[in-house]
């Protein structure tokens, strides 16, 4: 196992280590070991102009892909804008559905007093991870827990969804902010915030009847929650009336739909340049003043013909590594497309 780890290490920088030590070895080869008389200055100056035409149509060869990139990226983020705004907007209606559930009756009398007494400084996150051993708190609320018949489970991971930050605990002022942070959509993922919803409303609601007695919200928030899942998805909740059901299909569906591709959309929104191009703009950037402006500058002001080696290896070196390149990047750009 370790060495399959080591190999996937260690094979892509392959092409770098041979295109380098290419170039030591042609600039030490051409300095030490081709006779002077076999390599004439002529021969040189020859070699050298042809090494900066092929150099000028490689710099075009990159600069082009380099601009067919760019405009894929920006075709890619308008994509993804587009989605992200629209998965952003759902986001807000689902957490106004859990913002009134939070402040409605339908929690038996008591519990939420007794959570945001006892337990105000508990947040569901640290709750589902106590056996890191991180809050006291935490594993005193496991050992209390099933006052309420297990239902302060549901509160806690409803307030969850109020959040902003993880870290946090208290929502002294509800408001949907203008984009989601990272860090409180991983946590949501990584703690499958939503499906509570559609188990104690939906798979188990039987069990959790009277703990959880829909009837209890009053009528104008029951309008309210239908109004906003019905924004939230149309096509799904239009012919819906309001029901334990409605609460169980919109917590299953933000679980396993919205908020994971709500958290993958905003980790692709806030990537870096790719790779490939700062490889490119490298590649450009040597062959430019290696492959072009050194060989220039040989022939123009007749410099030693170390210089004429250096420009000679480099380039060679250049041309090994894209050579040695493509096939993984074509593979890669493949896989990708699929």
């Amino acid at each position: 196992m370790k060495l399959r780890n080591f190999i996937k290490f260690v094979v892509p920088y392959v092409p770098a280590f041979i295109s380098i030590l290419g170039c030591i070895l042609i600039i030490y080869g051409l300095h030490n070991w081709v006779p002077k008389e076999t390599l004439s200055k002529d021969k040189v100056d020859t070699i050298l102009l042809i090494l900066c035409i092929i150099s000028i149509l490689l710099v075009i060869v990159l600069f082009v892909f380099i601009l067919n990139k760019t405009n894929q990226i920006r075709f890619s983020s308008n994509t993804l804008s587009t989605e992200l705004n629209a998965l952003t907007q759902k986001m807000h209606h689902f957490r106004n559905i859990i913002d009134i559930l939070v402040r409605s009756e339908v929690w038996n009398t008591g519990l939420k007093e007794y959570i945001d007494k006892e337990f105000g400084d508990l947040n569901f996150f640290t709750m589902k991870e106590f056996y890191k051993g991180r809050s006291k708190l935490a594993l005193e609320y496991i050992e209390e827990n099933n006052r309420y018949g297990d239902s302060e489970n549901l509160y806690l991971e409803a307030k969850s969804l109020l959040l902003d930050d993880p870290s946090k605990s208290k929502v002294d002022t509800f408001s949907n902010p203008r984009t989601y942070s990272p860090r409180i959509l991983r946590k949501w993922v990584e703690h499958k915030c939503g499906s509570g919803i559609w188990y104690y409303f939906g798979y188990k609601y039987a069990s959790y009847k009277d703990e959880l007695d829909v009837n209890r919200i009053y009528e104008r928030h029951q309008e309210k929650i239908l109004s906003y899942a019905v924004q939230l998805d149309t096509h799904r909740y239009q012919d819906m009336g309001f029901s334990e059901d409605l609460l169980s299909k919109l917590g299953e569906q933000m679980s396993e739909e919205i908020i994971p591709r709500l958290f993958s959309i905003t980790i692709q929104s806030q990537q870096r340049i790719p790779k490939i191009i700062n490889f490119a703009f490298i590649l450009l950037a040597l062959l430019t003043m290696l492959g072009v402006f050194l060989p220039i500058g040989i022939l123009l002001f007749q410099l030693p013909l170390f210089f004429s080696y250096v420009s000679i290896g480099f380039v060679c070196s250049i041309l090994l590594f894209m050579t040695l390149s493509i096939y993984p990047f074509v593979i890669k750009e493949i896989n990708t497309g699929r």
